[in-house]
């Protein structure tokens, strides 16, 4: 393949995807498509976090970004995927490198997995080069002032208590497939059942297809948050993600958006599910699991702990140890400092806040478990992770 077929490629898939695509060569230099546009923000920031063995990844909640390098007849090249909407978000425009895009007339909208199944196949067709999963890098970005609903920047702070009502699939069969598929991890198995979706829902919940599919989805919401209760999923963190799906919906226009919507939230689900594996745990220890996450900002204490399971400390600490491979102690840790990650990301706390919040002792001893755990401080790991989108 030449820079003539790369160009032409570029053009194809931009026809059939809207999603754009920005060639540049080694200097950084716009390539392709011809434009009489002056970029006037750089673009060297995105350029330069790009190396040779992964792609680089921007969520930054309204639109996403990927970029990458490759070699070509000796020459390298980089490669800027997007902007591409998200799926769920109400904006109808965004302003990237300083040029406004508007939507179903410059992009089209995505949830996260499909965008990435589109960066892997240009990848493999521009780089020559299949990618793993590994090689890609997310960088989740704020913008100031962006109060929009965003199902990965507001999932911590929805409030839990939502009443879910008792609702279920249309087909029971279908149901009890669609669930076993997502308790053992299978996407591919999932797309394929998506095919189907409109074969097996043929009940008319609604004279409107679209309204319809958005009763559909509560109730699939519903029945999806408790089984992954039940799988060990704390439930502050299964009603969370729930809710901040369901108020995704009011930016839902079409019936095509809805079902691509339903299938970001099985995808949702499955990660998160399987970040929780819990399923084989006694109740003993899922009883503590859920304590301890539902209790972060709280001092946790094994006395605490003794009383809400009714057992002795020293038997409850000797089994989380065999079921956990880890202390309680030690789990407690790691929980507090994985929510002062998000903290450090997604909101403007201090350090000293952060530390009050999850109640650690001081500040210092904040900084000292946070190391111990990642390796660097809070304010290095908000220097690697965190950046504002360009405005």
């Amino acid at each position: 393949m030449n820079i003539e077929s790369i160009k032409l490629a570029m053009d194809l898939l931009y026809r059939k995807y809207l999603i754009p695509m920005i060639l540049l060569d080694e200097n950084g230099t716009w390539l392709h498509p011809e434009s009489s546009w002056q970029t006037k923000k750089p673009i060297s920031h995105y350029l330069e976090a790009t190396d040779e063995q992964s792609v680089t990844l921007y969520h930054f909640g309204k639109y996403m970004l990927g970029c990458f390098q490759f070699q070509l007849e000796g020459q390298r090249f980089y490669l800027m995927v997007g902007p591409c909407g998200v799926i769920g978000t109400p904006e109808n425009s965004c302003v990237f490198l300083g040029h406004e895009y508007h939507y179903n007339i410059h992009y089209s909208k995505e949830d996260k997995y499909s965008f990435e199944e589109y960066i892997q196949l240009v990848h493999t067709l521009f780089a020559n080069q299949p990618l793993t999963q590994e090689q890609l890098r997310w960088h989740y970005q704020t913008e100031p002032g962006n109060r929009s609903i965003q199902t990965d920047f507001n999932l911590e702070a929805n409030l839990y208590d939502r009443r879910v009502h008792e609702s279920t699939f249309g087909s029971y069969h279908f149901e009890l497939r669609y669930l076993d598929y997502i308790k053992r991890n299978e996407p591919e198995k999932v797309a394929w059942v998506f095919k189907k979706m409109k074969e097996t829902y043929s009940v008319s919940l609604s004279p409107f297809e679209l309204e319809g599919l958005k009763l559909k989805f509560s109730a699939f919401v519903a029945v999806v948050t408790r089984m992954s209760i039940d799988e060990g999923v704390p439930v502050n963190q299964a009603f969370g993600l729930s809710d901040s799906l369901i108020q995704g919906l009011i930016y839902i226009h079409t019936a095509d958006e809805c079902l691509r919507y339903i299938k970001e939230a099985t995808y949702r689900f499955m990660e998160l599910l399987h970040s929780y594996p819990f399923a084989q745990k006694s109740l003993l220890v899922k009883t503590i699991v859920n304590y301890i996450d539902g209790h972060l900002y709280e001092k946790i204490t094994i006395d605490d702990l003794a009383d809400i399971t009714q057992k002795h400390k020293t038997h409850l600490c000797s089994q989380f140890k065999k079921e956990m491979d880890k202390t309680i102690h030690n789990y407690i840790q790691e929980k507090k400092i994985a929510e002062a990650k998000h903290l450090l990301l997604f909101t403007d706390h201090s350090y000293e806040k952060i530390s009050t919040l999850l109640a650690f002792s001081s500040q210092s001893h904040f900084i000292q478990s946070f190391k111990k755990i990642t390796g660097t401080t809070p304010k290095e790991f908000k220097n690697i992770h965190y950046a504002h989108a360009l405005s």
